[in-house]
């Protein structure tokens, strides 16, 4: 049995003392010294009690003799705590030792408390702080005292509306990070990967500090907020030179409606080559301020895209047919969402699709996908290809659940037995989801003969796609 020597000294150490006999733990033998009288706690066997001053050396070591695991300073005397610790130095300066702290120390005691290799100085302001933020609302509640301590584990509560809503544990990427339990009532889960996040679940994770505070803003997160979390505004790119006239009308009308329906703050319109005409004309006469042209008469290339998505937080970019499809690859390595226009305008665009393939990249931007259909007003549906496919079953579990949080139903059609694509082919006014990824980048003269659907999105071209980044 170890011996522990406890100073106690005011309400915070009664109130310590209190817990510590109420875990009735019989591992350890606790010295408890305090010039208070606390013989009414002596009711335990592996505790004594004696009542005299601390700061006395001659009667610590008194009752010092022998070998203490641990010295323990709970006080709310700065004077009395740092002589106690100097007289326990005195007596063992190996002895790994526990100092409460409520002050603001002095040099002298910061460079003595730094330079001691077996002490621990435990702040309790920083401990009341990180309790009292833990009852504010949409703040990460953290482990303070297991592991680290650094934010590595850490409790967040899934709120309606969050992007992880409905989702199944398989579907979100944990790179450097993992849900570890879920707590549901009163219920504790051990999550699979065809766990689904109910509402109101409790995740405990773990991983990387740094990469727990950006999964706790996408935790919470809720529906109404694209183009975030990629980005806060909307970029188009015109070039005078390659588009026609026609084009750029086109392009200008898209971009000036989808920024009045998305929740973004800016639009922003990078024009290059500019050329006289009504279509500039048309830019120039915009004044609005959450509208921002930007006039370049020097470069006649799109080299300025990637720093334009840098410098004004983009979270999509909007391009006509012809020019996506020329700088695919281009806008891929952007990595943020790009909204393809069609042959019609956008505002007679009547429904979102989805095809049920690659199911977890589906399913990890169903969010998004769901979110944009809300914003821009569309009916929405998704295309249940093959059911003899779990994953397939799992995201339309999925979509049934999330189409809850939305006024319009998602309505889910199954064609188990016919190729959806072939009775969408000839449309041109749908909104087409494209999972963005690098097979979709690279392209194929052989894509035709893919039994992936998402590669064949070129089948419907005639209509409004968004591509969305995947993890790869």
């Amino acid at each position: 049995m170890k011996k522990i020597l406890i100073i106690a000294g005011g309400a915070f150490a009664r109130n310590f003392l209190d817990r510590l006999l109420g875990a009735k733990s019989n591992l350890h033998h606790y010295i408890v010294v305090s010039s208070e009288d606390l013989s009414q706690k002596a009711n335990y066997e592996n505790f004594t009690f004696y009542q005299f001053d601390p700061t006395s050396l001659s009667k610590l070591k008194s009752i010092s003799d022998g070998y203490f695991s641990q010295f323990c300073i709970v006080s709310e005397n700065k004077n009395e705590a740092v002589a106690v610790y100097e007289n326990l130095r005195q007596i063992s300066t190996k002895t790994e030792t526990i100092f409460m702290n409520s002050w603001e120390l002095d040099e002298r005691c910061k460079e003595t408390f730094a330079s001691d290799k077996h002490l621990s100085v435990v702040d309790i302001r920083d401990i009341a702080a990180s309790r009292l933020m833990d009852y504010l609302p949409d703040m990460p509640v953290y482990a303070d005292n297991i592991g680290f301590s650094e934010g590595e584990i850490m409790e967040v509560k899934v709120p309606i509306g969050s992007s992880y809503m409905y989702r199944h544990v398989s579907s979100i990427a944990q790179k450097r990070w993992r849900i570890a339990l879920i707590y549901r009532g009163a219920e504790i889960i051990l999550p699979k990967p065809n766990t689904m996040i109910q509402p109101s679940d409790i995740l405990l994770i773990v991983g990387d500090p740094n990469v727990l505070q950006n999964v706790y803003r996408s935790i919470k997160r809720e529906s109404g907020q694209f183009p975030s979390p990629f980005g806060s505004n909307i970029y188009t790119l015109i070039d005078m030179r390659s588009m026609s006239k026609e084009r750029v009308s086109k392009l200008i009308k898209d971009s000036l409606y989808v920024h009045s329906k998305l929740n973004n703050k800016r639009l922003i319109f990078r024009v290059i080559n500019p050329t006289l005409g009504e279509n500039l004309e048309t830019l120039k006469a915009i004044k609005e301020k959450n509208i921002l042209v930007l006039m370049d008469y020097f470069n006649s290339d799109n080299k300025s895209i990637k720093d334009d998505v840098l410098k004004h937080d983009i979270g999509l970019i909007i391009s006509d047919d012809r020019y996506f499809f020329k700088f695919q690859k281009l806008f891929y390595e952007l990595k943020i969402p790009v909204l393809k226009t069609g042959k019609i305008l956008l505002s007679n665009v009547k429904e979102g699709v989805i095809l049920g393939d690659q199911s977890q990249e589906v399913e990890n931007q169903s969010a998004v996908i769901t979110d944009c259909c809300a914003q821009l007003d569309l009916e929405m549906r998704f295309y249940y290809f093959d059911n003899k496919h779990s994953d397939d079953e799992a995201l339309k579990e999925h979509f049934e659940s999330i189409s809850t949080l939305f006024s319009k139903r998602i309505k889910i059609e199954n064609h188990s037995l016919k190729n959806p694509l072939v009775k969408l082919k000839g449309t041109n006014d749908l909104l087409h989801f494209v999972m963005f990824s690098k097979s979709v980048a690279n392209g194929s003269a052989f894509a035709f003969l893919s039994t992936n659907l998402n590669r064949l999105y070129k089948k419907l071209s005639q209509n409004a796609q968004l591509f969305v980044p995947v993890s790869e």
